[in-house]
């Protein structure tokens, strides 16, 4: 085995890895704008949010918190004015497209209501 090989491997793993991080930096993560414009399917009531919670529990909290406060070092604080000011279709758009660490969830949580209901509930944090 060559060390210098290996050395120069992960100097180039880690260059890559810094190159990704900072376009991430420089790149904030915006819906476009057709996708923020699309109006939440499902009526913000008692059982949508409980829907959401549930989900959210199962699928998010381990990440972004019980609170969606971020304290667990997940980028979005669902608490904060940045995230309250994005519309429910951007919202839907980040949950179903992931972003950086954040998988998509289109096809882990099927159901658009169940998608919905997760925005819902996000509003109430």
């Amino acid at each position: 085995m060559n060390f210098n090989k290996v050395g120069a491997s992960i100097t180039i793993a880690a260059f890559m890895f810094f190159l990704v991080s900072f376009a991430n930096a420089q790149n904030p993560w915006t819906a476009p704008a057709a996708d923020a414009a699309v109006v939440n399917a499902v009526k913000s009531d008692d059982a949508s949010i409980v829907a959401g919670k549930a989900i959210y529990t199962k699928s998010c909290k381990m990440c972004h918190g019980e609170k969606g406060d971020s304290k667990a070092g997940a980028p979005s604080n669902f608490t904060s004015k940045e995230f309250k000011a994005q519309s429910d279709g951007a919202i839907y758009f980040k949950i179903n497209k992931g972003f950086g660490k954040m998988p998509a969830y289109k096809t882990k949580i099927a159901a658009d209501n169940d998608r919905w209901n997760i925005v819902n509930y996000l509003r109430t944090l």
